[in-house]
């Protein structure tokens, strides 16, 4: 008899061969708003003990993201936290032809064996028609979802910068609500080594 070690005891920290670990996105991964080294891939990063290389472009939209992912591919990343649609948005881009692109970019990271933290933003207020498709998304590529991740933050001064950046106090949370997403894809990560 042997003992396996259930997943949930493995953290990022723990891991002897660190996952190689991507920040894709837009502008709220580039970290506007914050001081260097404030926004949420540095402080989730000196939260988790893993390096994670921020490969974020302030304006991306879904399209641009889709065009440069190749780029991204070629980190050979573990785990990809994905982020992007806010631009989308802006832009007034159909839902449909950012559900496409983003499927697209999950399924080109997820070929090559990545795990997909994808990050939800809001696509529309007061109603959000990006809620159901990011659910939608997640569900049908089987990645998990950190659903608005500005749910609480926009609207509220003492967390952003301007009306749709965080400052640095609202990038922590954004780390904060994406980090256990993160432990959970170590422990993945750590059960295909």
């Amino acid at each position: 008899l042997f003992y396996v070690r259930p997943a949930e005891s493995v953290s990022c920290t723990s891991l002897p061969m660190k996952p190689n670990v991507i920040a894709y996105g837009d502008s709220l991964v580039a970290g506007y708003g914050a001081p260097a080294g404030q926004d949420f891939v540095s402080v989730l990063s000196a939260s988790s003990g893993i390096p994670i290389r921020n490969l974020g472009r302030a304006g991306e939209t879904t399209t641009g993201g889709l065009a440069r992912v190749t780029d991204a591919i070629d980190e050979k990343p573990d785990i990809v936290i994905l982020l992007l649609g806010g631009n989308d948005a802006l832009q007034r881009m159909s839902t449909e032809t950012t559900e496409r692109n983003l499927s697209e970019l999950i399924r080109a990271f997820t070929k090559e064996g990545s795990e997909v933290i994808l990050v939800g933003v809001m696509g529309g207020f007061p109603s959000d028609p990006y809620a159901a498709m990011f659910k939608r998304l997640a569900d049908s590529e089987d990645v998990v979802l950190v659903p608005n991740i500005l749910s609480g933050l926009i609207g509220n001064e003492a967390l952003m910068s301007d009306a749709i950046h965080p400052n640095a106090d609202g990038y922590a949370k954004i780390a904060s609500r994406i980090q256990p997403l993160l432990e959970k894809a170590c422990a993945v990560h750590a059960g295909k080594e």
